[in-house]
């Protein structure tokens, strides 16, 4: 049986909880109601909402917390909700027997714990001992390996059991454990209105994820690195895996440690990954082969599975080996007889990507990086192939043409690491942005002011993802897929 998805409504706001009760998120099959979120909580007012026109079965719940008080409050809120018609009442498993049973409803058993602990089997078979139509354990996944065990204790559940994993790979581990049969995945009615920090939305679940479709057969993909709130690379991969008919799906890791990921990659069923920063040059290191795109740029930004292990390949370069001839040739035809002048900002392996695919270029190359020790050995490592030079100020060097290969410019991170003027750009300059997410930005700020012409952050990931895509499904993308790919992961409106 396919996995049921929850929507979690947030009850603060009346016009909300009214409107999603008559008109639920596409792919919901239940309205959770958090009565522990009413900002006054009393059986009245429980009663009023479940008199609400609605065209959606709905579970009632109430945490602990918030402003239902105490115990013997929280299971009258809950009785409330069931005379008044809620479909089923999610309770406690520790207070489940302390409810009339003449309450009407099915019932949920449920067990939430706030930090990840040993001997979850004997915790589960608890919650699932009740013989309530579902049972369900909430536990925090922050690691590879909390997650995986997860997934295996999913494995041995029975029939309408959910593990619903929450913390740092809470969205990761929803959809991935509806392959190992979970009864209910859970995500909120919308954003801003999330039962708890980490839930993704039902929007996103069911639209990027579609995770009632995920099952036993489902593979998965992910892409890892930190922090991953930006993310286009689900978006885009999962829509071209549904328009290939491939029953993949892709995930956000963020995981300090590559390595972590790989070690659990069998556990999570994981046949290749999108690698971004800070674990590009990690990706490398520990892979068992590379190709020379890969080697050449010491670093990888795709891992792909091959029977003598994980192969690093790099589509940041092949990308950068597209874009950056054609518009230096481009430019030299506006400016005959001149040497482009062009500023690389950053010292990561998407630096070395784009420097490597400027291989066999007449330019004047120089390189900044916050850290100016990083520019000179990303300088002293190009030294036999593209003489360049390193800057402590982007400033020093105006130039034709600017690339941001930081990270500044994606959301969480801090724009203070870098200071851009309009005055860095030279007339008729061009600027190619590889950072997306972050509503502002220093470097397109001040490529805006100076009327350079932009490849933007969206574009340069348009580029490289359409051919990780071919790597991961093995084959051309069908005609018109990138552009659909394109529009469903909001790189273009």
């Amino acid at each position: 049986m396919s996995t049921r998805l929850v929507a979690t409504l947030n009850l603060s706001d009346d016009a909300v909880a009214a409107g999603a009760l008559r008109d639920p998120p596409s792919g919901a099959d239940y309205i959770e109601l958090r009565l522990d979120t009413l900002p006054e909580a009393s059986t009245a007012r429980v009663t009023t909402l479940l008199g609400l026109p609605r065209s959606i079965p709905v579970i009632a719940t109430c945490r602990p917390g918030g402003s239902a008080g105490d115990d013997a409050a929280r299971l009258a809120l809950l009785a409330a909700a069931g005379e008044a018609g809620a479909d089923v009442l999610d309770v406690d498993d520790a207070l489940l027997d302390s409810l009339p049973a003449s309450v009407p409803g099915d019932r949920i058993a449920s067990c939430h714990i706030s930090r990840f602990v040993p001997r979850l089997e004997s915790l589960a078979r608890r919650v699932a001992g009740h013989g309530t139509r579902y049972a369900k354990l909430a536990v925090p996944a922050n690691t590879p390996v909390q997650l995986a065990e997860l997934l295996d204790l999913q494995d041995e559940a029975r029939d309408g059991f959910a593990i619903v994993p929450t913390g740092r790979l809470s969205e990761a581990g929803r959809v991935m454990i509806a392959g190992r049969g979970a009864a209910l995945g859970y995500g909120a009615v919308a954003a801003g209105h999330e039962g708890h920090p980490d839930q993704p939305t039902v929007a996103r679940l069911h639209e990027v994820f579609n995770l009632g479709l995920v099952g036993p057969g489902t593979r998965f993909f992910a892409v890892a690195g930190t922090p991953l709130g930006h993310s286009l690379s689900p978006g885009w991969h999962n829509t071209v895996f549904r328009g290939v008919g491939l029953d993949a799906r892709m995930v956000t890791l963020d995981v300090e440690r590559l390595a972590d990921v790989l070690a659990m990659a069998d556990a999570l069923r994981l046949d290749g990954m999108a690698v971004t920063h800070p674990h590009k040059h990690d990706a490398l290191r520990l892979a068992a082969s590379a190709l020379p795109g890969a080697a050449t740029t010491g670093a990888a930004n795709t891992l792909m599975r091959t029977p003598a292990g994980w192969q690093a390949r790099n589509t940041d370069w092949k990308a950068a080996c597209d874009l950056l001839p054609r518009l230096l040739r481009g430019w030299r035809r506006k400016h005959k007889d001149q040497t482009p002048r062009v500023l690389l900002l950053g010292s990561g392996g998407a630096a070395r990507a784009l420097a490597v695919a400027l291989y066999g270029e007449d330019i004047e190359l120089a390189i900044w990086s916050r850290r100016l020790s990083n520019a000179r050995d990303l300088v002293d490592s190009l030294v036999e192939v593209l003489p360049a030079h390193a800057v402590p100020e982007p400033g020093h060097f105006p130039a034709d043409l600017l690339i941001n290969a930081t990270p500044v410019g994606m959301r969480g991170c801090d724009l203070g690491e870098m200071s851009m003027t309009a005055s860095n750009f030279r007339v008729g300059a061009l600027a190619v942005d590889l950072a997306y997410g972050a509503e502002e930005s220093p470097f397109r700020d001040a490529a805006t002011e100076a009327e350079a012409q932009m490849t933007s952050g969206e574009e340069f990931f348009c580029l490289q993802a359409r051919r990780q895509s071919e790597l991961f499904t093995g084959g051309p993308l069908p005609e018109g897929m990138r552009d659909e790919a394109a529009r469903r992961c909001g790189a273009v409106s």
